[in-house]
């Protein structure tokens, strides 16, 4: 860890989340994540040995303590310290999401993406609903299908067996909505989101779906 020795207490707050991964490592924490396989997929670039290292210090500064449980598997869970965050990473992506240009498609990955779009529907459907999803210029695995419920949504790679909406959309598309760039609506109109199925039931996904907590609700 680096050292500033400054007693200024940015200086020595810096000294402990600003190493490189570990405020993202708290964004998943904070997101809920406990176990190390679940932090890693908010982080896949990040070797292993990296996230243990991390891990490890947000411990040692009474950010992080490991749960106890019966498994083997250590469980990992941010203390009163580590919650105390929440409002300086959320202000910090709020920040980024104003003043820094949109991103560019090598900063996308449909999988991080979706993920973060299924952990924060706006509200859950009354009946179960299977969404297709084709992403045109995804890099890798461009198709992927959403199990929206009444407890939850979940991404996966691949086709389902059977689908009551279907999308087709860009990566810059899907991504500009989330991101409160412009509105689901205007993406539907300017088809870089394409929907078909039901109506209703296409109106069901689209009240379902909401934007980023990063972005401006005004914009949104």
């Amino acid at each position: 860890m680096y050292r500033y020795e400054q007693h200024c207490p940015v200086a020595r707050a810096a000294e402990v989340v600003t190493e490189p991964w570990t405020l993202l490592v708290l964004r998943e924490l904070l997101r809920g994540s406990e176990r190390r396989a679940d932090i890693a997929k908010g982080v896949p670039r990040m070797s292993a040995s990296l996230l243990t290292a991390r891990l490890r210090t947000l411990t040692a500064h009474g950010l992080v303590a490991e749960v106890p449980n019966r498994a083997r598997e250590k469980r990992y869970r941010l203390t009163e310290a580590g919650r105390g965050l929440r409002p300086v990473v959320d202000q910090l992506g709020r920040w980024g999401q104003r003043w820094l240009a949109p991103p560019g498609l090598r900063d996308l990955d449909t999988e991080l993406l979706l993920r973060d779009i299924c952990a924060q529907v706006e509200r859950l459907p009354d009946r179960a609903l299977t969404v297709a999803l084709t992403v045109t210029d995804a890099p890798g695995t461009s198709r992927w299908w959403i199990a929206l419920t009444p407890s939850g949504a979940t991404p996966h790679p691949g086709r389902p067996p059977e689908a009551d909406v279907r999308a087709v959309c860009t990566l810059s598309g899907l991504a500009g909505a989330w991101l409160g760039r412009h509105s689901w609506l205007r993406a539907v109109r300017d088809r870089t989101v394409v929907f078909s199925g039901a109506p209703d039931a296409v109106r069901t996904v689209l009240a379902c779906v909401g934007v980023s907590r990063y972005a401006s609700r005004e914009t949104a």
